[in-house]
């Protein structure tokens, strides 16, 4: 027997069909074409605005160069990406805001950018809660068996400030190292991890500074232990911080190596402008590499962001990286299912925006309880003008 329904059904049958129309429509582009939501959830204001500022740039350059390409096809459908930067101001608080924002309001598919211990404390839960993947490069976060839907595919801090402590050692006769951490969640870890590989490292430790997170004034903590003589002052502060650290130290007469494990600032002359000048920040070292370290497929995109921004440099090769590796996984899967799209991280190997193919491997599991971590290579350079960098090579240290 057929089933009998009144007009009043029929018309709120008629009317959640429209709506939900509308709703599925709301993410197709003209012409059928569906659009992925990518999400940094980055820090936009406060003193690590540097880094967030930079890194939603580049998913916005992805954007473009990615949907010039033509997108992705999954399952006989069409898509393009669309970029949407949230302020996570760098905090554990604001980090869960903006990802409730990017989740519930801007309806966002994937997590692509984030580097915040504190602001990927905040959201990794509603991450797990809501099965939302990210796909992110955060050298201070460490991948855990509680968030199985964050991925990290970057070289790990401790990765990054062993192989800088190397180049210190090896290349500019480095034997001594003050470290400076924020007195938060990420600097303690730093400051743990670089205790634990003090050997490794082979620098004899001058201190393990922590520092109030927004400090400006560190002239008390730099009077106290450049007394001690260090050759080398390794700081993982927020990029305006460690601006300030330069110009402090080279006012209290320090003449020896100043290096950051992670990204050169995207916009170096303003920088050098914090740091107190072109000569202050000469032989500053951070994460820089230059077109030759690009792979062919990546070039499309360096050579666009050149194009948009010609007075920065792509700073950090590995942030490029998470957005694009996420598509080759997709397209492989050929499923939006976190879980499909998971194997493919963990199993397959993916050649990318660096020259090198990158793979995820036993040693994240074995390290980490969880095989959610791709270790990628790292490039170091140094300043040695206004707005001029000097290229110092590629170095890899894998998980162990």
């Amino acid at each position: 027997m057929a089933a009998k329904f009144g007009k009043g059904v029929i018309g709120g049958f008629v009317i959640v069909c429209v709506l939900l129309g509308f709703f599925v429509g709301a993410n197709a582009a003209a012409g059928g074409t569906k659009i992925i939501k990518l999400g940094a959830i980055v820090p936009l204001t406060g003193p690590a605005a540097t880094w967030g500022q930079w890194g939603l740039r580049m998913q916005e350059n992805f954007e473009k160069w990615y949907n010039a390409k033509g997108g992705i096809t999954v399952k006989g459908q069409k898509y393009t990406v669309e970029a949407v930067g949230v302020d996570d101001k760098f905090t554990l608080i604001g980090g869960r805001a903006a990802a409730e924002k990017f989740f519930y309001v801007d309806k966002g598919d994937f997590i692509v950018a984030s580097f915040s211990v504190e602001a990927i404390s905040g959201w990794a839960p509603l991450s797990t809660k809501e099965k939302k993947l990210a796909v992110i490069g955060a050298p201070s976060w460490h991948p855990r068996p509680e968030a199985p839907y964050v991925f990290r595919v970057v070289c790990s801090d401790g990765e990054r400030s062993t192989a800088l402590c190397s180049l210190m050692k090896d290349k500019f006769g480095a034997k001594s190292v003050l470290y400076m951490f924020t007195d938060d969640i990420m600097g303690k870890s730093d400051s743990e991890t670089a205790r634990k590989d003090e050997k490794k490292r082979g620098l004899e430790v001058k201190g393990y500074l922590l520092v109030p997170p927004n400090t400006q004034d560190f002239y008390p903590f730099l009077t106290k232990e450049l007394k001690k003589k260090p050759d080398y002052i390794h700081s993982t502060l927020p990029p305006g911080s460690t601006a300030l650290v330069v110009k402090q130290a080279r006012e209290l007469g320090f003449k020896g190596s100043i290096g950051c494990p992670t990204s050169m600032p995207g916009d170096l002359k303003k920088w050098q402008g914090i740091a107190g000048g072109v000569e202050a920040s000469k032989g500053y070292i951070a994460g820089l590499a230059t077109r030759d370290e690009w792979s062919p497929l990546g070039l499309g995109y360096y050579d666009l962001w050149r194009k948009s921004y010609p007075d920065q440099e792509v700073s950090d090769l590995a942030y490029t990286m998470q957005a694009h590796v996420l598509m080759l996984a997709i397209e492989k899967a050929q499923s939006f299912d976190p879980d499909d799209i998971l194997k493919v991280l963990r199993t397959a190997e993916f050649h990318s925006f660096h020259k090198y193919p990158v793979k995820a491997g036993t040693g994240g599991e074995k390290t980490f309880g969880i095989k959610n971590h791709m270790t990628v290579p790292y490039c170091f350079s140094r300043i040695t003008g206004e707005n001029q960098t000097e290229y110092l090579g590629s170095y890899q240290e894998f998980t162990p």
